[in-house]
């Protein structure tokens, strides 16, 4: 299961999306991903393993606010005041659609279903030509319509769900080619 997150760090807000899995956790930052080694040594505390740099994470707080304590390798402990706020709104999961989109301009962009729902509304076919911004789907979830949206321009590739179909938080949706073609 994909977990979504809004994390506010020194007034800059990123779209943190987590997801565990057997090689570890899937974590991608605004659009960047990452597969680090996640362990839970005690309550609030972590030990970080990515590409053979281990760091060391203490995380303190609560409705949100967090201070978590950094130290990699044998470098000085860091502290940073974050403010983790789990995204459930559609408007959250839209900024992490683009945030995707900007970080892998060169290859395909994917359009994921932010929650489980259903997929009512189709709007593109493979082989479409689609502009940044113009919705690609409709997934009702919880009575409520989220219209999704191509996050660049480009030619839809491939539509992986028929409408009426019921959908995953996370399932990809639709696969869009960059302008220029496939990446």
């Amino acid at each position: 299961m994909i977990r979504l997150f809004a994390v506010t760090i020194g007034g800059k807000t990123r779209v943190v999306e987590l997801e565990r899995g057997d090689g570890g956790h899937r974590i991608v930052i605004d659009g960047v991903d990452k597969t680090l080694a996640l362990e839970q040594v005690e309550p609030g505390a972590w030990l970080i393993r990515e590409n053979g740099v281990q760091t060391f994470a203490r995380v303190d707080g609560e409705n949100g606010k967090v201070t978590m304590s950094l130290k990699r390798g044998g470098a000085d402990t860091v502290v940073v005041a974050a403010e983790v706020v789990e995204a459930r709104s559609a408007r959250v999961a839209a900024l992490a659609q683009q945030a995707r989109g900007a970080a892998a301009a060169a290859g395909p962009a994917i359009v994921r279903s932010p929650m489980p729902g259903r997929l009512v509304k189709v709007l593109v076919k493979t082989g479409d030509r689609v502009t940044a911004g113009q919705p690609v789907v409709v997934v009702e979830a919880m009575k409520m319509e989220n219209e999704l949206r191509a996050p660049r321009a480009g030619t839809v590739r491939e539509v992986r769900a028929p409408e009426g179909a019921a959908v995953e938080s996370g399932q990809d949706l639709v696969v869009v080619d960059p302008a220029g073609g496939p990446g």
